[in-house]
């Protein structure tokens, strides 16, 4: 707990004690002019005065992310999984239609992921096909892209430009 003066009446002090949390304690008054001084500091994270923080590293705030999206989808799961039980007839044994739903809601999935991954796989193998045929026929030994020849790295630029102007008499 962090500590500090609460003036009260001009001429007594008496220490006010503050939490180390961002929530103002109730027990505080809050005539105080410091009650709300936790509160306004949390705004502010550079200021390690009322709280210390662990640095984590990077592969343990990647896991826990990855934890709490495993918990969300899990939990939202379990929300489609109820809802789509409560549009079940009233005569179908509540155990039968979670699962007939749960059935349903992974088949769905299911089909979705396959026609998304499908398209993207259909999609990089066409790039992939398109790249290979535009290498293959725009590497001709004999002739560039401008119709000029392709110079070598012995080749003197001089020579090369006469060459062309030359052709071009």
């Amino acid at each position: 707990m962090a500590s500090a003066a609460a003036i009260t009446g001009g001429a007594t002090v008496r220490p006010l004690l503050l939490p180390l949390s961002s929530k103002v304690n109730r027990a505080t008054p809050l005539s105080s002019p410091f009650a709300r001084i936790p509160s306004f500091l949390s705004q502010y994270p550079s200021v390690a005065l009322y709280s210390s923080r662990k640095i984590r590293s990077p592969v343990v705030a990647a896991q826990s992310n990855f934890v709490r999206v495993v918990q969300k989808a899990y939990s939202i799961g379990k929300d489609v999984i109820e809802t789509g039980t409560n549009f079940v007839p009233e005569s179908v044994p509540r155990p039968i239609a979670r699962i007939g739903v749960a059935v349903l809601a992974v088949s769905l999935t299911v089909f979705l992921l396959k026609s998304f991954l499908s398209t993207a796989f259909f999609v990089l193998g066409m790039m992939a096909v398109i790249y290979f045929v535009f290498v293959a026929f725009n590497s001709d030994d004999g002739s560039g892209g401008s119709g000029g020849s392709k110079t070598t790295s012995n080749e003197d630029p001089a020579e090369e430009a006469r060459r062309i102007m030359e052709k071009y008499k």
